[in-house]
């Protein structure tokens, strides 16, 4: 059976990714895997309270795991989420366990770091590393949220990880009965005195989008497809489309930057600042560098 992990520490973020999540399982029939994950400085415990107890062990570990999915789901709602609590590092410890996972969840922020950081360090480290996709929650999701209907918005540029992204929000699309936003943003070459025909590059960019999804929709049939194109910067683009659509996917890594980066500054800034859940995919195969 599909797992959807979640990454929980008892923050308000990841029971807002919990929430998220168990919503994502109803339109995809996986099973919801619960993790905290701790160690003897890390610890967790079923009150809420921080202290330092040299004999914790998995047993507590999983006492306050229950009670982080109580607190975020109910009693009955906690009975449908599976428990696993690794002793193992928080950032390392989410990844093994998301290794064969059809999706990994995460909140925002989790209880350590600065309050006003927009990306905890835990959520950044699994989006550079993850092998599956990734959910970033950072918005209030209340208990009987539903994550049918709404807007799916995807960036795409050609690179093999917005391919997938687009694969991914277009099946997302037909499982919500949503409709798939395709949004690709083209930019003046940043060369000094460097000529340009802004209709050229704008009929590109639309050539690009056509060839992406009606290859990709050959596949999805019967999701309403938007098709946008929009001249400056991807992630200002997205960003500005966000306040219409429920859910934002991209790729982990596009056409530009530096081949060792493996976050992209486009991602990495949405996944920031977007008001929405935002899925980040990697590429079924690593883009040329």
């Amino acid at each position: 059976m599909a797992e959807i992990i979640v990454g929980v520490d008892r923050s308000s973020h990841s029971g807002d990714a919990l929430r998220w999540a168990v919503g994502e399982a109803r339109l995809t029939g996986a099973d919801v895997v619960a993790v905290l994950v701790w160690d003897l400085f890390n610890q967790h415990h079923a009150d809420g309270e921080w202290r330092f107890d040299p004999g914790y062990d998995d047993t507590q570990a999983d006492r306050a795991l229950l009670a982080a999915v109580e607190g975020a789901l109910g009693g009955e709602g906690a009975g449908q989420v599976a428990r696993r609590t690794p002793c193992d590092l928080p950032a390392p410890g989410l990844l093994a366990a998301a290794k064969e996972a059809e999706l990994l969840v995460v909140g925002a922020r989790g209880t350590g770091g600065f309050p006003g950081l927009q990306l905890g360090s835990v959520s950044q480290q699994v989006l550079h590393h993850a092998p599956c996709p990734v959910a970033v929650v950072r918005n209030a999701v209340g208990p009987d949220d539903r994550p049918e209907g709404g807007r799916v918005l995807v960036g795409v540029d050609g690179s093999t990880s917005s391919r997938a992204a687009l694969r991914w929000a277009l099946a997302e699309g037909g499982r919500r009965g949503a409709s798939v936003a395709v949004l690709h943003a083209w930019d003046v070459p940043a060369i000094a005195g460097f000529p340009y025909d802004s209709e050229v590059l704008d009929r590109a960019a639309r050539e690009l989008v056509d060839g992406m999804v009606d290859e990709a929709t050959a596949d999805a049939p019967g999701v309403e497809v938007e098709r946008r194109v929009v001249a400056g910067g991807a992630a200002a683009g997205l960003l500005d489309a966000a306040p219409d659509a429920t859910l934002i996917v991209v790729g982990r890594r596009g056409l530009g930057g530096f081949g060792r980066l493996l976050l992209g500054s486009v991602s990495d800034h949405v996944a920031r600042h977007a008001p929405c859940p935002v899925v980040v995919m990697p590429p079924e195969e690593e883009d040329d560098a």
